[in-house]
């Protein structure tokens, strides 16, 4: 190559450099705040927190978790759009978060897709449809005629409304016309202490903090919302072979930054996550969780939400839920 051209690319390379933040030069120079937008104890802190424990020492700082939940994790996703885009304030978002509450939600505070810069995606998790032993049904055809009898009686609680969970019901609901009412708890594991008290009938939720309760007969299982079934509950038909066509519901996970945050920054921590997603140790770990590791670039991640927020937007008028 010309000396001539080396100094050029060399000059270039010297100005693209000085055009990015300063910070984002030493990024991170601190520890980095991975908000989880639910309460300790559920999918998406379980999740968030495998992922800190790892991201850490790729990134060589602490990542600390910060639980913020409440009104189905529209509260932490609202402090993280407000939050500066320096990229040490981070997003545990979900398919709730950034697909069904901006259509559930009749006055949401954030823009799922101005106000945040997509990092990568961190996997997908089906949920799996379970009743209290005290509801006599066997399968979902059961369930759905003993519903339809008793109009009204009949509850599916949730772990907060705009979760997967509570679309779940909601599209069962709408699509069989069943009278049934929503019981939206804070979190998941209050909304599991709820179904096995009796306080609720039936519920749609990852199967991992479920199995325990299925194998002591505490629950029972009548189908999965995956494409395929699980794994761990290979007796279990999914929702369409139980009857119900076209239910395929996963949710999904991904990590975002607010909007702003300089590209050399959400490229780092796209590096850092995609590279421990190709790890066998995250992947086998993951798994053991009931999450299906899942990654790619920013853009992957901005697909998946824009194509959501088409398909959950339909789902959402069709089931008719609305949340002031």
């Amino acid at each position: 190559m010309p000396s001539t051209m080396r100094h050029l690319l060399a000059g270039a390379a010297v100005l693209l450099l000085a055009a990015a933040p300063a910070g984002a030069q030493t990024y991170p120079a601190k520890p980095v705040r991975l908000v989880v937008p639910f309460p300790a104890g559920s999918t998406t802190d379980l999740v968030g927190r495998i992922l800190a424990q790892k991201l850490g020492p790729a990134l060589g700082e602490q990542v600390v978790i910060d639980n913020r939940g409440g009104s189905g994790g529209t509260i932490g996703t609202e402090h993280v759009a407000r939050s500066a885009p320096d990229g040490y304030t981070l997003l545990m978002a979900t398919i709730g978060t950034h697909a069904i509450n901006p259509a559930l939600y009749k006055k949401i505070t954030y823009d799922a897709v101005k106000d945040f810069a997509p990092v990568a995606q961190f996997g997908t998790a089906p949920n799996v449809l379970v009743v209290n032993p005290s509801v006599p049904v066997n399968s979902l055809a059961e369930l759905v005629a003993y519903s339809r009898a008793r109009p009204g009686e009949m509850n599916y609680g949730s772990s907060g409304n705009g979760t997967s969970n509570h679309l779940s019901g909601a599209m069962l609901a709408s699509r069989e016309k069943l009278d049934m009412v929503h019981v939206p708890y804070r979190g998941g594991a209050q909304a599991i202490e709820g179904l096995l008290r009796g306080d609720l009938k039936l519920m749609f939720y990852h199967y991992l903090p479920l199995l325990p309760f299925i194998e002591d007969g505490k629950l029972r299982p009548l189908a999965v919302t995956g494409a395929e079934r699980v794994p761990a509950l290979k007796s279990v038909p999914t929702m369409g072979e139980a009857g119900a066509a076209d239910f395929v519901v996963s949710a999904w996970f991904g990590v975002y930054a607010p909007a702003g945050t300089p590209p050399v920054i959400v490229d780092r921590l796209n590096k850092e996550i995609t590279g421990i997603m190709a790890s066998a140790d995250m992947r086998e770990t993951l798994m053991k969780q009931g999450v299906d590791p899942v990654s790619g670039s920013p853009e992957d991640l901005a697909t998946l939400m824009k194509a959501e927020l088409v398909r959950w937007a339909a789902i959402v008028k069709a089931a008719g839920a609305q949340v002031d």
